[in-house]
C-alpha cells in the first residue's frame, strides 16, 4: 500500500497539509459579462441653408447657414409682372427615434401683415438627397424602403407630411421654402402689383411623432 500511494503523489503537488493541486495541461477560461443601456431617443433635429435661386443649398459663394426663413425684400420683375424673392431656403431635418417607424409633420401660420397675406404664395416642397452626408462625412445612400417624402403645398395651413418613415431609420430630409412665381410645375401663385405692401412674417413648426 506504501509504494501505491506514492505513485499517485507523482502526479501532483503538496501544499500544506493535506492539500493536493493538480496542474492543468490543457487550457482554462473566466467569463466575464459586459452589459450597457441604449437610451430611448425622441428627437428632431435640424439646419438651415439660404440659397440664390438655381443653386444648390451648398454651392459655393451662393449660399450659406442661416437661424430662419427671411425673403426679405421682394423684387419686382418687369418681365413677368410680379414680385419675386432672390433666394430660397432649405430646412434640413433629422430624427432619431430608436429605430421606431415616425412622421415629421409641419404646419405653418403663413406669412401676414395685418388683415393681408402671402399664404396662397408661400410654398414648402420636401426632398430626399442620397448624397446628404452625416456628421461623419458618409452619404446616407437612397431612401429606405417603405418610406416615403410628401408633396409640395402651400406652406400655410394644416399639418403636411414632410417625412413618412416606415423603417425607423434617421435619415436627413430637406425642405424647400420659397415665393411661387406662379411655374406649371410648382404650386401656389405668384405676388402681383396688386398685393397690399407691408412687412409679412409668420412662423413654421415641425412636429416628429411615433406611427
Amino acid at each position: 500500500m506504501r509504494k501505491v500511494f506514492v505513485y499517485i503523489l507523482m502526479g501532483a503537488t503538496i501544499l500544506g497539509e493535506g492539500i493536493i493541486v493538480t496542474p492543468s495541461f490543457g487550457e482554462d477560461s473566466v467569463t466575464v459579462s459586459v452589459e450597457t443601456t441604449v437610451p430611448e431617443s425622441l428627437e428632431l433635429s435640424y439646419w438651415i441653408r439660404w440659397a440664390v435661386e438655381g443653386q444648390d443649398p451648398y454651392e459655393f459663394g451662393h449660399s450659406g447657414d442661416a437661424t430662419s426663413i427671411d425673403f426679405s425684400s421682394l423684387e419686382w420683375n418687369d418681365n413677368l409682372g410680379i414680385w419675386q424673392a432672390t433666394k430660397y431656403y432649405t430646412v434640413f431635418l433629422i430624427a432619431r427615434t430608436s429605430g421606431r417607424s415616425y412622421q415629421i409633420k409641419q404646419t405653418s401660420t403663413g406669412l401676414v401683415s395685418g388683415d393681408n397675406n402671402l399664404n396662397n404664395s408661400f410654398i414648402m416642397d420636401p426632398d430626399y438627397q442620397a448624397n446628404d452626408k452625416f456628421s461623419n462625412g458618409v452619404a446616407q445612400g437612397s431612401i429606405p424602403s417603405g418610406d416615403s417624402v410628401g408633396n409640395a403645398s402651400l406652406a400655410a395651413g394644416g399639418e403636411k407630411i414632410i417625412y413618412d418613415s416606415n423603417s425607423g431609420k434617421s435619415r436627413i430630409v430637406r425642405v424647400y421654402y420659397g415665393i411661387s412665381t406662379g411655374e406649371p410645375e410648382t404650386p401656389g401663385e405668384p405676388i402681383t402689383g396688386d398685393q397690399p405692401a407691408g412687412n409679412y412674417s409668420g412662423t413654421v413648426a415641425f412636429t416628429l411623432t411615433l406611427k
